[in-house]
């Protein structure tokens, strides 16, 4: 959980690994002006590296399973417009 976000500094007090109690991140003086969520995008992808930490960016099974479906859907609706069309030239 972020606790704060502020133009200086991000704390994250719950990291979600055993290891780790408080992260706390020091934003560069150029990019203080960044909107909080700009700010919270850039630290989640410092989190790569945390196994266990809930901001981490790693694609869960359910976004990976929703993108399997969409290609597969993608790739059944390509091949019936590709019959669809080989049945019009033929007929």
């Amino acid at each position: 959980m972020v606790k704060g976000v502020s133009k200086r500094v991000i704390e994250v007090n719950n990291t979600g690994n055993k290891f780790f109690e408080k992260i706390v991140i020091y934003v560069t003086p150029e990019y203080g002006n960044l909107s909080a969520g700009q700010l919270k995008k850039a630290a989640d992808s410092l989190f790569l590296g945390f196994k266990d930490t809930p901001y981490s960016s790693r694609p869960t099974v359910r976004r990976m399973r929703k993108r399997k479906r969409r290609i597969i859907l993608a790739c059944a609706v390509g091949l019936l417009i590709g019959v669809g069309a080989l049945l019009l030239i033929i007929l």
